[in-house]
Formats: C-alpha cells, sequence, structure tokens
C-alpha cells in the first residue's frame, strides 16, 4: 500500500508540473488506485477473518468452561 501511494503521489506530482502525457498518467493513476482498493479490501478482509476466528475461539472457549 505505501508504494501504491508513493506512486500516485508522483504521478500527481506529474501532471501539476505539466508533463504532456496526460492519458498515460491518469492511466497509470487508475491503475496504482484499483491496485491500492485492491490490497486495502484484502488486509480488511484477513483483519475479518481473524476477528471471526477471534470471536469463534471465544464462544467455543466459554462452552466448554
Amino acid at each position: 500500500m505505501e508504494r501504491c501511494l508513493r506512486e500516485i503521489a508522483a504521478i500527481e506530482a506529474d501532471i501539476l508540473a505539466g508533463n504532456p502525457d496526460i492519458a498515460g498518467l491518469i492511466l497509470g493513476l487508475v491503475d496504482w488506485n484499483v491496485e491500492l482498493r485492491i490490497l486495502q479490501n484484502e488486509k480488511r478482509r484477513r483483519e475479518d477473518a481473524r476477528r471471526r476466528v477471534g470471536i469463534e475461539t471465544g464462544y467455543a472457549q466459554a462452552l466448554t468452561e
């Protein structure tokens, strides 16, 4: 995610600096934003799965006590 944010910032800087390849820069901006969203969603899914396992483990322990 860090790399995505760095790449997005670099592309935005290129656009603001007047780089004439607007189409290519916009394509890169879209690509890095999509990659960032994929990584964020994957992180959220992993965190949710860990939370569910913790809840289920706690529930199972409570039943056996």
